[in-house]
């Protein structure tokens, strides 16, 4: 792993990974394109996704930081017995609604190696992001909601989380079908772009324990650290570029023009890798 190398894969990273153009899907391509191998490359994998996650929480820090002040004050009601009647506050309604949206999340470990065996087909990666494309193109069919922390419910909670799902698929844009799926559902343009970012916290980490352990397992670390650490960064200030692109879209409802993007490197993604290559 060079140096230029991870920069040019971190920052595909930032801005893929909250665009939605899927940044699995074109790390997956990247990849085949500088013909990456070696068990390393899931070490800068873990190390991308932390940027990103850091990314997330400096642009959101204001809602992670209720969220949390929130989850202690639950499990202190929890503790006392006062859940019961007890009245709900907007941040309360929005932690357990994330917290429902995440739960079809546990229905991937059965097929976990399954997914994981597409990251090696770039030609069904072209597909996916036709696909997301499509989904892209129906966020400007839905016009402004009224649902916002305080009024969401366990419906459309589960959907979007049903949506994340689908969205572990390379190559199908988690930001782009979950804010697609919310606007569905009647949230307001900005808070469907909140709940897709912050949904994305505990799945990242997650992905990110996950992933180290199994290169800890493959004593996949390397010598020189300092390439990984730059891609690190890079995702990091991309992401967070990337983050403030989506919410100037969404709010002027320009969020679809990615669907062109994503039927262009779709197409030419299964032409070249499955015809050229």
């Amino acid at each position: 792993m060079t140096t230029l190398k991870a920069i040019i894969l971190g920052a595909v990273q930032g801005f893929a990974e909250f665009l939605p153009i899927s940044s699995s899907g074109h790390l997956v391509i990247f990849n085949h394109l500088l013909a990456s191998q070696g068990s390393s490359d899931l070490l800068f994998d873990v190390l991308v996704h932390l940027g990103t996650f850091l990314a997330v929480l400096v642009a959101f820090w204001r809602d992670v930081l209720r969220l949390l002040v929130e989850c202690f004050s639950f499990l202190g009601d929890l503790f006392k017995g006062r859940l019961r009647g007890g009245r709900t506050t907007p941040s309360r309604n929005f932690l357990y609604m994330l917290v429902l949206s995440l739960l079809p999340l546990f229905l991937v470990l059965p097929v976990k190696g399954f997914i994981e065996s597409l990251f090696q087909n770039p030609v069904f990666v072209g597909f996916a992001l036709l696909v997301t494309g499509c989904i892209l193109m129906l966020s400007s069919r839905f016009s402004e909601g009224r649902i916002g922390a305080a009024s969401v419910r366990a419906r459309q909670a589960l959907v979007v989380g049903f949506t994340q799902l689908i969205a572990i698929i390379p190559g199908v844009s988690r930001s782009g079908s979950t804010i697609t799926a919310g606007l569905a559902c009647g949230f307001k343009r900005d808070f469907a772009v909140r709940y897709s970012f912050l949904l994305s916290l505990p799945t990242t980490l997650a992905a990110v324990f996950l992933e180290f352990y199994d290169v800890i397992k493959e004593g996949a670390l390397p010598e020189n650290w300092t390439p990984y650490l730059v891609g690190m960064v890079a995702a990091a200030v991309t992401g967070y570029a990337a983050i403030g692109l989506v919410r100037l879209l969404i709010k002027d409802n320009k969020f679809s023009a990615f669907s062109y993007y994503c039927f262009v490197v779709g197409c030419a993604t299964i032409i070249y890798f499955g015809f050229i290559r």
